[in-house]
């Protein structure tokens, strides 16, 4: 049996190998014994400050911020979930800290008080005679502020796979950020920045994409909706882009529950003429970037597609069943969203609380078990089973994505220790070790959590050039 690290739950080799540097180094497979030291119950009884708890990070602590779909997958390999343990479960000196995307560790937006905006009394034909309404637009996100480490001055909290998860840790020049979660890569796109060369100039390193695991978008409906079986890709962009509007415009839409059949004659029942609501995600989240990317790629040759020409379309919270359930009936059964199996999943776990159950605010003294437990329950996802992307417009809609961890190469390329007694950094303990033990990511411990978090284990590595390492 690999000797494993004292106070460690990874497996490590004495005296690594000097190829500091060489990012492109392969990767040498060795899972050992990775998951034995985390299966104790000893180890299970050491169990960490959880990831929601907001700590201050101490000076060597790993700190994580960024989007709000991977931020669970974060939470469970930092802590564990139920039964399976964390990194931070077996009482390591220093710890991974994962800071949720907003102060709900759902990961839904805080906004201004509605108490404290100005209001209008409704007077029976405008609202409900006598009650009080505040403007839509009057409403802002409100994101509260963290400390970022311990000691330090507090800051706006780094939300969103792109503002706070790659933007975030290109921008940090305070060293704050170890890790950003995005589902976006780094790759340079068309008009648009250079990430790489974007870091290096802020701070004088480039940065590594270690993927470690795979998601999927898909559309989600009513469980009772006008919808068809599923909707094809060109629908989709037709739909978003404002040229579809109504059901009957789907060619070879059939009724609610039905296969798109072109060659069948023009379905003619009234659910044809029902208007589609097309639900919209704010700009800035990453499910909107993944969204608008996936329908490109099935749709080749719409690059000028940005999914908000839709006159009905409403902007929502992004990944949460209310954005539906939450509709009056006439518009839930005709509305759409993109939506991740991963959170559909993670909802039917039972992980998730309401946090309302409709009539009253949930509170944790009075509820059975001090929580009610959230769901998906009002809602599906439309060809939910599919794993491969087809790209063809007359494919259904739908995408996978990547659980992407963005670290510096700097700190790949560190020789100072994480753990005391161990000889690897905080990169090599947790995400890429390119000559030594697997990361935590990649051990059959690690595994099994991103598994719990509803998605799909896949280990990749993408270097400084943006081209993949290999890894086996």
């Amino acid at each position: 049996m690999r000797p494993t690290d004292p106070g460690s739950p990874l497996p490590f080799i004495s005296g690594k190998s000097l190829r500091k540097g060489n990012v492109m180094h392969q990767y040498r497979k060795s899972l050992g014994a990775a998951a034995v030291a985390l299966a104790t119950t000893a180890a299970l009884g050491l169990s960490g400050a959880p990831a929601q708890a907001d700590p201050a990070p101490q000076e060597k602590d790993v700190v994580a911020t960024g989007s709000d779909i991977i931020q669970n997958s974060f939470n469970f390999l930092a802590d564990g979930y139920k039964q399976l343990p964390g990194y931070n479960t077996a009482g390591n000196r220093w710890r991974f800290i994962n800071f949720d995307s907003s102060g709900d560790a759902q990961g839904r937006s805080a906004f201004t008080d509605p108490r404290l905006l100005p209001t209008i009394t409704g007077n029976g034909t405008l609202g409900e005679n006598g009650a009080k309404y505040v403007k839509q637009s009057d409403v802002k996100l409100l994101n509260p502020t963290i400390a970022l480490r311990a000691g330090q001055d507090l800051v706006v909290r780094p939300s969103g796979g792109g503002g706070g998860g790659r933007d975030a840790i290109i921008a940090d020049d305070q060293g704050w950020i170890d890790v950003g979660r995005s589902p976006d890569p780094l790759d340079k796109v068309e008009n648009g920045p250079d990430y790489q060369q974007l870091a290096f100039a802020k701070q004088g390193t480039k940065l590594l994409r270690v993927q470690i695991a795979t998601d999927r978008q898909l559309i989600a409906t009513a469980t009772t909706t006008n919808a068809p079986a599923t909707i094809p890709a060109s629908a989709i962009l037709s739909i978003y882009a404002g040229n579809i509007t109504k059901w009957g415009q789907i060619p070879g839409y059939q009724g609610p529950g039905q296969a798109i059949n072109t060659a069948a004659p023009t379905y003619t029942g009234p659910e044809a003429d029902e208007t589609i609501v097309a639900l919209i995600l704010p700009t800035d989240a990453g499910m909107w970037n993944t969204f608008v990317a996936n329908v490109k790629r099935q749709n080749p040759g719409n690059t000028g597609f940005t999914g908000r020409g839709n006159p009905n379309s409403v902007q929502v919270q992004q990944n949460d069943p209310v954005s539906i359930t939450s509709l009056p009936e006439a518009q839930r059964k005709n509305a759409i969203v993109p939506f991740p199996r991963g959170r559909f999943r993670t909802l039917n776990t039972g992980y998730y609380t309401q946090t309302s159950d409709g009539a009253k605010t949930n509170n944790y003294n009075t509820e059975t078990g001090h929580r009610t437990p959230a769901s998906a329950a009002g809602i599906k996802l439309l060809d939910g089973d599919s794993n491969a992307d087809v790209n063809q417009p007359t494919a259904p809609y739908g995408g996978n994505f990547a659980y992407n961890a963005i670290v510096r190469e700097r700190d790949l390329n560190s020789t100072t220790p994480w753990q005391p007694g161990s000889t690897l950094n905080w990169v090599e303990a947790l995400f890429y070790n390119p000559d030594g033990p697997a990361p935590f990511v990649r051990t059959p411990a690690g595994q099994a959590l991103l598994t719990a978090a509803g998605v799909t284990p896949q280990y990749r590595v993408f270097g400084t050039d943006n081209a993949e390492i290999s890894v086996d």
